[in-house]
């Protein structure tokens, strides 16, 4: 099983056609001297920024949302949003590498006239194997069994982030068909729902108007974040909290009229 496959992601993609390597984005080229005795010119610097450099993922995927329509009428009762994610920087797909252990997730929460906050969960497309990519409160990872050397280990939270949030990742499964972030224990992969080099995804919103929203503007924001580690298989094996820490991608707002 191919469980990391980055270069693989990224010779698939636009970027290997047209000769943009991954040390191009990875080593980026600057003014500098490559030996002390050596004149100056333009070489790669070694930074490697990756996955650890909030910088590299700052604005790695661009984020934009509208409603379908900007004035809604209390009575009518539904906003709509839509929600455009676009791969702009990455030559390989998001999340990569260590891909059982990664999440990517989209949160999107709605705040009225008079500051309460509702939170949306996403609209569900149909796809087989969705159920992984929306948040829910289920266990998952039982075969760390395995490793504790606890045959009736009944696992941990799968997500740990709010239900109903949008996950993009690709689940790796183990011979018994469950959820494993044990490469080396991997049998299978589910859905791919990442985000490929230049690829749009677009996620939908369906909020029906709560008794309580009060009329006048409701602001909405988008959150995109990421975790290099699960939360609950962090703590469950003690990982340091650098390596825990939620760093955000990109957000976007938008914003509804509500009338009486």
């Amino acid at each position: 099983m191919w469980v990391k496959a980055t270069q693989r992601e990224w010779q698939a993609g636009p970027y290997a056609e047209e000769g943009v390597r991954c040390h191009d984005c990875h080593m980026p080229r600057a003014k500098g001297h490559s030996a002390q005795m050596a004149a100056e010119a333009m070489i790669a610097q070694h930074l490697f920024h990756g996955a650890h450099d909030p910088g590299k993922l700052a604005g790695a995927v661009e984020l934009r949302m509208h409603p379908e329509v900007r004035e809604v009428a209390y009575d009518d009762g539904v906003v709509t949003l839509k929600v455009q994610l676009f791969n702009a920087k990455a030559g390989h797909k998001i999340p990569t590498g260590s891909v059982e252990d990664r999440i990517v997730w989209l949160h999107v929460t709605a705040n009225d006239a008079e500051g309460r906050e509702y939170h949306l969960p996403v609209d569900a497309k149909g796809f087989e194997g969705e159920e992984y990519t929306i948040a829910a409160d289920v266990l998952a990872y039982q075969d760390m069994g395995i490793a504790l050397d606890r045959p009736d280990f009944p696992g941990v939270a799968r997500d740990g982030v709010p239900v109903g949030d949008r996950i993009f990742r690709m689940p790796y499964f183990d011979p018994q068909g469950r959820m494993t972030i044990q490469q080396w224990n991997t049998a299978s992969f589910g859905v791919d729902y990442r985000l490929g080099p230049r690829q749009t995804r677009i996620e939908t919103f369906t909020w029906e108007l709560p008794d309580d929203v009060a009329a006048g503007r409701v602001a909405f924001e988008a959150v995109l974040s990421y975790k290099r580690v699960v939360p609950a298989v962090a703590e469950l094996l003690n990982v340091p909290a650098d390596e825990t820490e939620t760093v955000v991608i990109n957000q976007a707002t938008t914003w509804v009229e509500i009338y009486d």
